[in-house]
């Protein structure tokens, strides 16, 4: 008993550092902010261009071809809402100048903001009190969220549902249902996660998740007049390339290291500053790396289809999600899901300790500089003046997908061993059925929820 109670408050010791590790994170940023006049790496290199997702959204909601001409990848959901939230007569000139008009925008982001924040304590409280504090002040200050509120993103509005869903504060079939939907009309690839629910064959609720998925898809289509599916997917392939052409604004805050591959080709020739040596090492590591980690994290999924009990609800998530993430970067923000989804871990051994200092270290906001490309004079929004703000490459570009890369094998592993546990007692699963007591929550060896918490309503 005694090792436990060492064992346990050493464990929130570690919390609590990483905890004050990521306000120092914030104190930083706050001071830098204060000398430079604007929020550096990895915030968005466009000083200017602050709560512009938004607002940027917004006025495409209120003048069309949001589809045709700014080539958009949003569903309609996206336009309903910031369509109807918001004066629209702030809307009849520049996207620049709403923001300067629409108070009503910003008690929005700042709404949205304070929702993430809300859910999240709660669910976390619900989880484990011992850590709630330090992992909800972690998320509240931590970069991802950050970002995402610096942007006006509305990853924001497909966190607070993914955080109901999966933090277990949903109570009905029909509360999941909605949530689902309205996450996925969100962001696209918040559709992957969903099949988790196929996984633990639990098809009539995953049924009723598509058809309330498909509902509001074609309810907002309907009332956005465009959106198609031929749109989004023509889209998709031209933010794809887009997204390859802008190499500096991808490296900034990546979950994955696949962008540098794009630094040996074409304009950026690295190899005339850098040994080619050291550029061919690097190379083949990312070219190994990507179908490796991506690689595990499906053979997990594969593991679990065949054996749904050995794997919780919540790590078939974090694998969709980083299979997903592995493969193409969505952004800085989207790693607010991943961090929550891992603080959401119900063992306490080695890998999720892992995984968890991970996140911490992920969260840590602000970066610090490797190497500076060049200076550049623009306006601040924030500050309202002229700054000079440097354009670099963050040392944590480089350090933050191999965190990410680290939580990905270790709870991989982790569950490989799961997998195995279970096998040795059980028959694979193949079909479409399952099998009585199957579909529990968490693995056999998983400790139990502790007195006052809730369980997962999603088995």
């Amino acid at each position: 008993m005694a090792v436990t109670v060492r064992r346990r408050r050493a464990l929130q010791l570690l919390e609590c550092v990483g905890m004050i590790l990521v306000l120092l994170g914030l104190l930083r940023v706050y001071m830098l902010y204060n000398s430079n006049g604007y929020l550096g790496p990895p915030f968005v290199f466009d000083v200017g261009d602050t709560f512009m997702d938004w607002f940027h959204t917004a006025y495409w909601a209120h003048h069309g071809a949001a589809y045709s001409f700014w080539r958009t990848i949003y569903l309609p959901l996206s336009f309903v809402i910031t369509g109807t939230i918001g004066n629209s007569a702030c809307y009849e000139s520049a996207q620049y100048d709403a923001r300067d008009c629409d108070w009503i925008g910003y008690v929005a982001i700042v709404a949205m903001y304070v929702g993430c924040v809300v859910v999240s304590a709660v669910a976390l409280w619900r989880h484990d009190r011992t850590t709630a504090i330090y992992r909800s002040v972690a998320i509240a200050a931590g970069q991802p969220l950050l970002f995402a509120l610096e942007r006006g993103n509305l990853v924001m509005l497909t966190y607070i549902p993914f955080v109901l869903l999966y933090g277990g504060l949903m109570r009905t079939n029909r509360g999941v249902a909605f949530a689902a939907a309205f996450m996925a009309n969100m962001k696209i690839y918040m559709i992957l996660p969903l099949l988790a629910i196929g996984i633990k064959r639990q098809w009539r609720l995953l049924e009723l998740c598509g058809i309330a998925t498909i509902a509001l898809y074609l309810i907002t289509l309907f009332i956005v007049g465009e959106g198609t599916p031929i749109e989004i997917y023509a889209n998709l392939q031209n933010w794809f390339s887009v997204r390859i052409g802008a190499i500096w604004d991808e490296l900034l805050y990546t979950t994955t290291y696949r962008p540098f591959l794009v630094l040996d080709e074409g304009q950026y020739p690295v190899r005339d500053y850098i040994d080619e040596r050291y550029v061919a090492i690097g190379k083949a590591f990312i070219q190994a790396y990507y179908p490796l980690t991506r690689g595990i994290a499906l053979l997990c999924l594969g593991l679990a289809w065949l054996y749904p009990r050995a794997v919780s609800m919540n790590r078939l998530v974090f694998f969709f999600l980083m299979q997903s993430f592995i493969g193409q970067n969505p952004g800085g923000y989207s790693i607010s899901l991943i961090v929550f989804i891992v603080f959401m871990e119900r063992k306490s051994n080695f890998a999720v300790i892992t995984a968890i200092i991970c996140c911490y270290l992920i969260n840590f906001p602000g970066d610090f500089t490797l190497a500076k490309i060049y200076d550049f004079e623009r306006e601040s929004w924030l500050s309202g003046r002229t700054v000079l703000s440097e354009y670099t490459l963050p040392v944590g570009s480089l350090i933050r997908p191999g965190l990410i890369a680290i939580s990905l094998w270790v709870l991989a592993i982790d569950t490989l061993i799961d997998v195995h546990r279970v096998a040795r007692r059980e028959r694979p699963c193949f079909g479409l059925r399952g099998r009585p007591g199957m579909l529990e929550s968490a693995p056999a060896d998983a400790p139990a929820p502790r007195p006052g918490t809730a369980a997962p309503t999603l088995a």
